[in-house]
């Protein structure tokens, strides 16, 4: 699987990108892959550096791919994805505001977010990993109402 690691601003400075790969073990251990580089990659910005790297991760292992953008008044957004070794989408996360909400995927692969959001130390208010319907249980027969019975 091949990844883009990208670290850019513009000619002013006031926007800039920041996409990163971490290889997330079972065990809680956090590891930036920078390499092996297989080429360079288009840039975001005018100044600044871009390359894919291949990753390969382990039997216990899952690639967390972190997009984060710096744009006006020094506001950040931007997402966390889940990949498993096979590089299908496990599960992806958005960042605004301060928060991680839950954007789609299963639930269960939340724990790899918080553990790279930790490593790089990432101002977070409030972590909101699962969908609201999860959270508020689902009645049999699904006809998609709460258990409120609203």
């Amino acid at each position: 699987m091949e990844l883009v690691v990208e670290k850019s601003k513009s000619r002013r400075g006031i926007h800039a990108i920041v996409r990163k790969v971490f290889l997330v073990s079972r065990d809680g251990r956090v590891v930036e892959v920078t390499g092996p580089r297989v080429g360079p990659a288009e840039r975001t910005y005018s100044r600044g550096e871009a390359y894919r790297v291949k990753v390969k991760p382990g039997k216990d292992e899952l690639v967390v791919y972190v997009v984060l953008v710096r744009g006006l008044r020094g506001r950040v957004k931007g997402y966390f994805e889940v990949y498993d070794e096979s590089g299908r989408l496990l599960y992806r996360a958005v960042y605004r505001k301060l928060k991680v909400r839950y954007s789609k995927g299963d639930p269960s692969y939340s724990w790899a977010v918080k553990l790279v959001a930790e490593k790089l130390r990432i101002p977070v208010k409030r972590f909101n990993l699962t969908p609201a319907w999860l959270r508020r249980g689902k009645i049999e027969g699904g006809e998609g109402q709460d258990t409120k019975g609203r």
